[in-house]
């Protein structure tokens, strides 16, 4: 983790040539993602901070340094963020869009389960497009009623035609749903594509440092904060 850890904070220029940097990462970000977040950077602590406590009880291939989605599931904030986690506690954030997670109160609807999640599959249908699905597996999940759990097919994927309407809310069936340029970004860019090997940026770049994970907490805030809000 070190010898990672110590290339990762090495000059970039001097780490590699065409390289997509996290900064530039962001950039990117802030160019090609729609209904984007500005989160405060004390906010940022926050969540870093939570991301950290959810990701203690999960080590395993969590050593290197990585990108991340963490989505928030409260029903106050529903957003979803993008870090790069350098080391354990030392995060970046990429950038942060309304998200979209199970809702407590829909009938026949399952609450979406807080955790740590790796890609179940990798999947060519959709890449490169706003209908890729990213796939976590089956989990166990809260049913809204309260009545017992059941198994939730988690999945992060794009909120298309009336669903879009949903981002920012608590309201789909336990599945996230993220804003469709955030999703074709994710893919474009291999963020939470570790197990290809072939991340080239559309600038040509090598893409160093992509992830597997989703990463869910629950702040349990009860009030909006104006950055949430989307737009």
């Amino acid at each position: 983790m070190l010898l990672s850890a110590a290339a990762a904070l090495a000059p970039w220029p001097s780490f590699a040539a065409g390289v997509c940097t996290p900064r530039e990462l962001s950039q990117r970000f802030a160019a090609g993602v729609a209904q984007k977040l500005d989160v405060p950077q004390n906010e940022v602590w926050i969540y870093a901070g939570l991301a950290e406590a959810e990701l203690a009880g999960h080590p395993d291939g969590l050593l290197q340094p990585q990108y991340l989605l963490v989505v928030d599931s409260c029903p106050s904030i529903q957003t979803a963020f993008l870090f790069f986690r350098l080391l354990p506690g030392r995060f970046q954030l990429v950038g942060a869009t309304p998200a979209s997670t199970g809702s407590p109160l829909r009938p026949g609807c399952l609450e979406t389960p807080c955790g740590v999640f790796p890609q179940a599959s990798v999947s060519d249908a959709g890449r490169a497009m706003a209908s890729r699905v990213y796939d976590f597996g089956t989990q166990r999940a809260r049913r809204a009623s309260g009545l017992g759990y059941g198994a939730l097919h988690l999945q992060a994927r794009a909120a298309v035609g009336r669903n879009r309407a949903l981002l920012g809310t608590a309201h789909s069936d336990g599945r996230v749903l993220l804003p469709p340029s955030l999703v074709a970004f994710l893919d474009t860019y291999g963020v939470l594509d570790a197990q290809r090997t072939d991340r080239t940026t559309p600038e040509g770049d090598h893409m160093p440092f992509a992830g597997q994970y989703l990463v869910v907490i629950d702040s349990e805030r009860e009030e909006r904060p104006d950055w949430a809000i989307a737009s």
